[in-house]
């Protein structure tokens, strides 16, 4: 089992990193799995696997490698078997039917009942999260874990001011064709059609505090945010709502929050909310309310198949 110190190229000039890659061949089977997995080719197998010094930069610590090796003989800088690995149940026949179930039976709820959530179900939420595969590791989603709806209710009121101002610039030509400059033409479409028709009804018992139809009344709430927008924020969401779900829970992804909140330095204070952080999604969770007897079928806006 070798580490060295390696020396590689950058914009900046020569950079030294410690090589704490490495195999340990007393234990390797040589099966060759590290690196057949390996999404940047950075292992040889000529005859013993070992790490390519040269390619070891472009190692994303991804755990491929750490996680197919039957013998644990593979070693990463930054990773541990014991502390981030964990051993796989055997697949069971019976996964298909309850994924299915799973799915097919989530319905994004929006009447919750007046009852408290334990916080061990909301930390099983977010462990559900981790499981929520990154687009380029290492998972860069930051949670926010609203267990207090009294704060989500005196936040409502902030929320609703950002939509009342839309709609005082949609009602003048000029500020109309500003606002929609502003937001681009497919999102002005959205806030035109659905969302401020809403809002222009709702605004005066929203703004009083009197009614909640931004986040509908619910308990909690988990706001997922980073330094920068990626797609990684949609895919922990999804896991969070049938995480959400899989626990008797009720929750629903709501889109008007992320904006109010990042155009609204009290919001962001209340909500603990890095200043550097943009709110990409959110949902809000608590025990539904009432009960579907029924699912909704609904289809693809275009399927092709190329075969």
């Amino acid at each position: 089992m070798n580490s060295h110190d390696i020396t590689y190229e950058t914009g900046n000039g020569k950079t030294q990193v410690p090589a704490a890659h490495t195999v340990d061949l007393a234990t390797c089977k040589k099966c060759h799995l590290c690196a057949e997995i390996c999404p940047a080719g950075i292992i040889d197998v000529d005859d013993e696997a070992r790490f390519l010094d040269d390619r070891i930069p472009l190692c994303i610590r991804c755990g491929q490698c750490m996680a197919a090796c039957p013998t644990k003989s593979i070693f990463i800088e930054g990773l541990s078997y014991e502390k981030d690995f964990f051993e796989l149940p055997q697949r069971e026949k019976s996964w298909q039917k309850a994924f299915y179930g799973l799915i097919g039976s989530r319905r994004s709820i929006r009447k919750f009942q007046d009852r408290p959530v334990p916080r061990e179900l909301l930390e099983k939420i977010v462990q559900a999260v981790t499981f929520a595969p990154p687009g380029f590791t290492p998972l860069t989603v930051e949670l926010t874990v609203v267990n207090d709806r009294e704060l989500i209710r005196r936040a409502v009121p902030l929320m609703a001011e950002m939509y009342n101002m839309l709609l005082k610039m949609q009602a003048n030509p000029e500020s109309r064709a500003i606002l929609e400059k502003m937001v681009g033409k497919d999102t002005y479409q959205v806030l035109s059609d659905h969302v401020l028709p809403l809002m222009r009804v709702r605004m005066p018992a929203l703004l009083a505090g009197a009614e909640d139809t931004i986040a509908r009344g619910a308990p909690c709430m988990i706001l997922f945010h980073a330094p920068v927008h990626n797609e990684d924020m949609f895919i922990a969401l999804a896991y969070a709502l049938l995480a959400a779900h899989s626990l008797g829970l009720g929750a629903c992804a709501i889109g008007l929050i992320p904006p109010t909140i990042n155009r609204n330095p009290e919001l962001k204070k209340m909500f603990k909310i890095p200043e550097s952080n943009q709110v990409s999604a959110s949902m809000v969770l608590g025990y539904p309310r009432y009960k579907y007897s029924r699912g909704i079928r609904r289809r693809p806006a275009s399927l092709t198949w190329i075969e």
